[in-house]
C-alpha cells in the first residue's frame, strides 16, 4: 500500500493558530454584544440540553427545546410579551396587519357543499366575477369532496400574490371555472358605518382594529355618512377592538381633536420616550359631537383613543371599564431569521397623565393598578348579550351590490347575514345614543356647553 506524504508541520502550525484565532475573535464579538449570556445560567442551559437531548425517555427534537427556552424566557416578563418562532411568524404578521394574501371572498362550508357568501368589494374574487350564493366544488386541481377538505377551502384558496387559482364553480346548476389573480387583501378595519337615527343625522361607525389604513377608512365612512346631508353626531364604537398600530389611533384622534397632547409614552424609570400632539391640519371634524362606546375588552390603541378624546372634553364614553392595556410594545425582528419577538418597552399616558395600565405589576410597585378607562356613562350588560354583541360585531357588512344575492344564499343555506348591532336589543348603544342626542342639544344651546 502506498504511504500517504506526511503534512508538513508549519501547515499544522497555522492550522491551530487560525483555530485560535477564531475562538478568540469569536469571544470577543460575543462580549461585545452588550450582554452576553451570564454564568452560571450559560453552563447550566448548555448542560442540560446535553443531558436531555441524551437522556429523556423520549428522542426529543434539539431546535424545538430551544424554542421553547426562548418562549418561556419572553413569557415570564409580563402579560404581553411574546416570542413567535418561524413556523408562527406569517399568521402572526397577518393578524397584527389585517392583510392577507388570497382572492377576498367570505365563504363557509354548508353540509356537502362550500357556499360563497360575499367577495369582498373591488378584490381578487369580486374582479374575477364571484357571486353569492356560488358552490365552490374544486380548487386547482383538489376536488372538495369530503368534509375535511370543504373545511379547509380557504386554506386552499389562499396562495401567494400575483398567483393564479382556478376555482370550479357551479352557479345556477351550471359548472363554471373562474381564473383568479390572487392579491394582497386588507381585511376592513371600519366594519360598519350607518345611520342611528336618519332624521336627526346621528351616525354610527364600528372601529374593529387600527390596522394600516384604519384612518383613511374611517374618514371615507364618515365622509360617506356626510354626503347625504349634515351629519349632527357620531358614536364611534371601540367595543372589543383590542387596538393596533398607534400611528393610526394617533390618525383618528387628530381627526377630531385640533391641539393638544394626544398620547405620552415613558419607558424604564419613567423617561419620556415618545410626546405625540395633534396637528391642526390633519384635523377634519374639529366640531362634531361624539360619543364614544366600549366594553371591558377594548385595549391598547383603543384605550390612548378613548382617553384622549376624554381628557380633552371631545367625547362622552359609554359603557364599560375598559381592559387596561397600557404598554407599549414594539416587534422586533432580524435580518436572515424568521421569527419575532414582541417586546414591552413602554407604557401609555393619557393627556391628563392617566396611566392606562391596569394589569402588568412591576416589582415593589405596591398595591394592584386599576389601569383602563372609565366610562362617564356606565352600562353593564349581562354575559349571554354582550356574547351577541359581539358576533354582530365581528361580521363584515356585505357590499351593496351582492346583498340581494346574498340573502338569497342565507335563505337557502341557513346561514345569517351579517347585521349590526341595534338601540332596540343593544342596551350600550342604546344609551349612546341618547347620550349623543343630549350631547347635541347642549352644544346646539351655544359655545362653552359641549364639554363632558
Amino acid at each position: 500500500m502506498e504511504q500517504q506524504p506526511r503534512l508538513p508541520l508549519w501547515f499544522l502550525v497555522m492550522n491551530w493558530v487560525l483555530i485560535a484565532g477564531a475562538f478568540v475573535l469569536g469571544t470577543i464579538l460575543g462580549r461585545s454584544q452588550g450582554n452576553p449570556l451570564p454564568q452560571p445560567q450559560r453552563t447550566a442551559l448548555e448542560l442540560v440540553y446535553q443531558q436531555v437531548m441524551s437522556s429523556h425517555v423520549d428522542v426529543q427534537d434539539g431546535h424545538e427545546l430551544l424554542e421553547r427556552a426562548i418562549a418561556g424566557m419572553v413569557k415570564g416578563l409580563d402579560p404581553y410579551s411574546t416570542y413567535v418562532p418561524p413556523r408562527d411568524a406569517a399568521r402572526y404578521d397577518e393578524n397584527n396587519s389585517g392583510h392577507y394574501q388570497g382572492v377576498g371572498a367570505e365563504m363557509a362550508a354548508h353540509g356537502d357543499t362550500v357556499v360563497v357568501h360575499f367577495p369582498f368589494a373591488g378584490g381578487p374574487a369580486d374582479r374575477a366575477g364571484l357571486l353569492p350564493g356560488d358552490l365552490l366544488r374544486s380548487v386547482d386541481d383538489t376536488m372538495l369532496d369530503t368534509a375535511e377538505k370543504r373545511e379547509r377551502a380557504a386554506e386552499f384558496v389562499r396562495g401567494p400574490a400575483d398567483t393564479d387559482v382556478r376555482l370550479g364553480i357551479e352557479r345556477d346548476g351550471q359548472r363554471l371555472d373562474l381564473l383568479v389573480r390572487r392579491d394582497d387583501v386588507q381585511r376592513p378595519c371600519v366594519r360598519w358605518a350607518h345611520l342611528l337615527d336618519a332624521e336627526a343625522r346621528l351616525g354610527y361607525v364600528y372601529v374593529a382594529d387600527f390596522h394600516p389604513g384604519a384612518r383613511d377608512q374611517l374618514q371615507r365612512a364618515i365622509e360617506a355618512l356626510q354626503a347625504f346631508g349634515d351629519l349632527r353626531g357620531l358614536v364611534i364604537d371601540l367595543r372589543y377592538d383590542g387596538g393596533g398600530l398607534l400611528d393610526e389611533c394617533i390618525g383618528i384622534t387628530n381627526l377630531f381633536l385640533r391641539s393638544g397632547t394626544i398620547v405620552t409614552q415613558k419607558r424604564r424609570n419613567q423617561e419620556v420616550l415618545d410626546h405625540r400632539v395633534a396637528k391642526p391640519e390633519a384635523c377634519r371634524f374639529p366640531e362634531l359631537p361624539l360619543v364614544v362606546l366600549v366594553s371591558a375588552e377594548s385595549a391598547s390603541a383603543s384605550e390612548v383613543l378613548t382617553g384622549a378624546l376624554q381628557d380633552h372634553g371631545r367625547a362622552l364614553v359609554v359603557g364599560e371599564h375598559t381592559f387596561g392595556k397600557g404598554l407599549v410594545n414594539t416587534v422586533y425582528s432580524w435580518k436572515g431569521y424568521d421569527f419575532r419577538l414582541k417586546l414591552t418597552t413602554g407604557s401609555y399616558r393619557t393627556p391628563n397623565d392617566r396611566d392606562i395600565e391596569g394589569h402588568h405589576q412591576a416589582a415593589g410597585a405596591g398595591s394592584e393598578k386599576k389601569g383602563g378607562i372609565e366610562p362617564d356613562v356606565p352600562v353593564a350588560m349581562p354575559h349571554a348579550d354582550k356574547l351577541r354583541i359581539h358576533a354582530l360585531l365581528e361580521g363584515n357588512e356585505v357590499p351593496e351590490r351582492h346583498r340581494a344575492r346574498n340573502a338569497a344564499a342565507a335563505a337557502k343555506y341557513g346561514f345569517q347575514v351579517p347585521t349590526p348591532p341595534a338601540p332596540a336589543t343593544d342596551a350600550q348603544l342604546r344609551q349612546a345614543l341618547q347620550s349623543l342626542r343630549e350631547r347635541v342639544a347642549t352644544t346646539a344651546a351655544g359655545p362653552g356647553t359641549g364639554g363632558r
